[in-house]
């Protein structure tokens, strides 16, 4: 309703003689986008799920977590666990890879503390938000080129996916209009032919379920890629962030990717990426020339 969408068969009768309202699954609901005027934007209608997420799950422990849920894998992409205990001290708390808990051998631990994501994020927010509220004009112009670039990019490959997946549908029509002649002319038995064309026919509706999705992806892309404004609007809003919190978090970050740790002359060294809501990984001029 907010986005100005409107979602149809959310519930249904069984049969017109039986009243009783049942609940239908979402996969089929229908939506039909724009059918009025929406009342807030996409993007700001996301940061508020994400808001009310953080807000609704507490802890067995009565605590609001703060960075549950925005940690991710950055090489097989499960979110990332916490884990803590009662009695622990925070700086013991960290996060798991939720692939290396469940399969053995699936993925390694990325294990990473609590106070080492809090302290690269402040500090990351810190500078990102000083730079875009001091240079504007140049923080704007840097992320529309980005992503300008990155959209160019996606649009180049989703078009290449949707050429190649509508002229697969176009062949395996021929395919099957053979194997119906062939079946005509006694080529091939009608158990044969039914075979073969129910392969062929299950994977046309693959391509043609894929086509849609990509069809709708291609336009959503052009309508969110430049959302540089969004992000200005929540740094005038918070002029000062000391420290963090659950809120702050999720009107700021998307989602964040943590790297296997490895060894570095001795020391343990772990990247981490900061995908910001809006306008994705950005790094300040500074953090390029330092990089």
């Amino acid at each position: 309703m907010e986005l100005g969408h409107l979602v149809n068969f959310k519930t249904y009768r069984k049969s017109y003689k039986n009243k009783k309202i049942q609940k239908n699954d979402p996969e089929n609901w229908q939506i039909f986008e724009n059918c009025h005027e929406a009342i807030i934007d996409q993007e700001t209608f996301d940061i508020v799920q994400r808001i009310r997420d953080g807000r609704r799950r507490l802890t067995p422990m009565g605590e609001m977590p703060m960075l549950s849920g925005m940690l991710f894998c950055a090489d097989c992409g499960a979110k990332l666990y916490q884990v803590r205990h009662r009695g622990w001290e925070h700086d013991k708390e960290h996060f798991v890879c939720a692939t290396y808990r469940k399969v053995k051998g699936g993925c390694s631990s990325h294990q990473i503390r609590n106070v080492v994501v809090e302290e690269i994020l402040l500090s990351e927010l810190q500078r990102i938000t000083a730079f875009a509220r001091e240079h504007e004009d140049e923080f704007l112009e840097m992320v529309t080129k980005k992503s300008l670039a990155e959209l160019n990019k996606s649009q180049r490959e989703g078009k290449r996916e949707l050429e190649q997946a509508m002229q697969r549908i176009s062949k395996l029509d021929k395919i099957i209009q053979r194997l119906y002649e062939d079946n005509v002319e006694g080529k091939i038995s009608d158990e044969r032919f039914a075979k073969m064309s129910s392969n062929y026919e299950a994977e046309q509706e693959q391509l043609e379920a894929r086509i849609k999705e990509l069809k709708h992806l291609l336009s959503a892309e052009k309508e969110e890629s430049l959302n540089a404004n969004h992000f200005l609007d929540l740094v005038r809003r918070y002029t000062d962030i000391r420290e963090l919190d659950a809120e702050i978090i999720r009107e700021f970050v998307e989602k964040i990717y943590v790297y296997k740790a490895e060894r570095v002359d001795g020391h343990r060294v772990q990247r981490i990426k900061i995908i910001w809501n809006c306008i994705g990984e950005f790094n300040t001029p500074a953090n390029e020339k330092s990089a």
